[in-house]
């Protein structure tokens, strides 16, 4: 799987709440940088572990609506909306945030990331 299908499967195909699959796609010296609404975080690879807990104990459905793919060389840029039904209403679908995010691999595995989102 190339680079870009792996993020493909992340946000296209609910990679982000199979832990395996991430377990694999993240390097151990995993580094994140996210500017978010409430200010800058530095995280590591646990946080993303427990984000896909988070999102399969809160969410009936999540999906990601990639608007921009875009590859070059070692480093993925993707911008997408995340939406989401929760568990208790999941009839009806939310956009939760508008995101931006860069991602580098370093032999087949994301090494590091920024991450700027928006909550809607």
């Amino acid at each position: 799987m190339t680079n870009k299908e792996k993020i493909e499967f992340l946000l296209k195909e609910e990679g982000i709440r199979d832990k395996q699959f991430l377990d694999t796609l993240i390097h151990e010296s995993f580094n994140l940088e996210w500017d978010s609404s409430t200010g800058n975080s530095v995280l590591d690879k646990q946080f993303i572990l427990n984000i896909s807990d988070v999102i399969n104990s809160n969410y009936e459905i999540s999906y990601f609506e990639i608007s921009h793919l875009i590859e070059d060389e070692n480093k993925i840029v993707v911008k997408y909306n995340h939406k989401v039904a929760t568990i208790e209403n999941p009839k009806e679908i939310m956009l939760i945030a508008k995101v931006v995010a860069i991602w580098t691999f370093e032999e087949g595995k994301i090494i590091d990331g920024y991450l700027i989102s928006k909550p809607n």
